[in-house]
């Protein structure tokens, strides 16, 4: 009888089979049995031409056409470790998407599986990017595919983009953070996609605007708004809207799941109190480096009124004043925010929530004026003052507070905001 040679296979042991890929990324790694090199910035990689043109029908050319390479191959538009990442691809068949640095690198890779028509590559990256595309990165990734012509890419950002402007956010805070600065053609081609424009994507090209004014050095003033808008395709009527809007009543979508942001200053020393009948209402400023939804205001209640023997001691009273939030633009002087408030069962000598009856989506280029007043019902009663930092901090999101420079020194009633970052 005929005996037959085992196979590599069946020489292993049970459960074992033979890695192929990974014995062939030996031989590159260890320089043997080479016969092609690439120069890739200042590194070497030696590689075989047969391994490397059955995974792509452009090497093949390179090396077996009729203008076959018997040189070093100089690559200058691949960074080093992505072309190992794809050389490690095509020798050993398997790629660590998460082993990568950065957004940059991702999509360079995806551009090799372009470039040397690597289809398995490719897809792999298209699916990569469609599962890992989120608010945070999409405008980044839009950008750098945009600039390298990565129509597949692009495509994924913007049916991913267009959920999330169509779902109510506007991703305006998220262009103020990031290192990356979007590039003029890639807003255009969101607002070509966008040709809606709503409130939030008023937002983001506000925000846009912002960095686009730092990235020139210069001033963030409508002057310069302008200035940055001239060469965007937009309606002259929609730019000047984009430029003069100071806040908008668009309803904002819920933000991170922690919840609303209680954004407080630092206390000093306490002050004489502010006494209603020798004013009846109290001024201070706000602003923001963030676009914010500003839900609360948080200020000292009352004192507690001093009492006569017959009188019934009281734990709680019932507030009544009026908030007014209005913002300078230009001249003139435009009220965004104007309601009474009467709350009940409000402690004395504590803090005081006023929530507002409608939520504004506040800019962060803009000062806000918060105008508390009274009534002749609160004639006589007292209000803690202290002074205060002029500022509250909770992690990129910075809110300035002044209070009329003029009575400085006459202390605050305002401790503090309730806001969310608009997203």
């Amino acid at each position: 009888m005929e005996s037959k040679i085992p196979s590599h296979d069946m020489m292993l042991p049970e459960g074992h089979s033979a890695d192929f890929g990974q014995r062939f990324n030996e031989l590159r790694k260890n320089n043997h049995l080479v016969d092609c090199s690439f120069r890739v910035d200042d590194a070497i990689f030696h590689c075989h031409k047969l391994i490397l043109s059955a995974a792509s029908p452009v090497f093949e050319t390179m090396f077996y056409g009729a203008l076959a390479e018997k040189q070093t191959v100089h690559i200058a538009d691949i960074k080093q470790n992505v072309f190992e990442c794809m050389l490690e691809y095509i020798y050993a068949g398997s790629i660590d998407f998460d082993g990568m640095t950065n957004i940059e690198e991702l999509l360079e890779l995806y551009y090799c599986a372009e470039k040397y028509m690597i289809d398995s590559l490719h897809k792999k990256c298209v699916n990569y990017f469609g599962k890992n595309i989120k608010p945070n990165n999409v405008l980044k990734i839009l950008d750098i595919a945009y600039r390298m012509n990565l129509d597949d890419i692009i495509y994924s950002c913007m049916c991913v983009l267009r959920h999330f402007l169509s779902s109510g956010m506007s991703l305006s805070n998220i262009i103020l953070e990031s290192n990356h600065h979007l590039s003029k053609d890639c807003v255009d081609l969101i607002l070509e996609d966008n040709y809606e424009v709503k409130d939030n994507i008023i937002c983001l090209v506000r925000a846009w605007c912002i960095t686009e004014c730092e990235q020139n050095r210069l001033e963030i003033s409508p002057d310069s708004m302008k200035t940055v808008l001239q060469d965007i395709e937009l309606p002259d009527t929609l730019k000047d809207t984009i430029v003069g809007c100071s806040f908008t009543n668009f309803t904002p979508i819920a933000g991170d799941k922690s919840g609303w942001i209680p954004v407080q200053r630092i206390h000093y020393k306490a002050v004489r109190p502010l006494i209603i009948g020798d004013e009846m209402e109290f001024e201070a400023s706000v602003s923001s480096n963030r676009f914010i939804v500003l839900k609360s205001l948080s200020i000292n209640s009352r004192l507690l009124p001093q009492l006569t023997l017959s009188d019934v001691r009281q734990e709680t009273y019932t507030e009544k004043l009026s908030v007014e939030i209005s913002t300078k633009c230009s001249k003139t002087r435009q009220t965004i925010y104007q309601k009474e408030h009467v709350i009940c069962d409000v402690a004395f000598n504590g803090s005081l929530q006023v929530s507002l009856t409608a939520q504004i989506v506040l800019f962060p280029d803009v000062v806000y004026l918060v105008r508390l007043r009274w009534d002749a019902a609160s004639l006589g009663y007292e209000y803690p003052r202290s002074i205060l930092s002029a500022y509250g901090k909770c992690k990129q999101l910075l809110v300035n507070f002044n209070e009329n420079v003029c009575f400085q020194s006459s202390g605050s009633i305002l401790n503090g905001i309730v806001c969310d970052l608009y997203k």
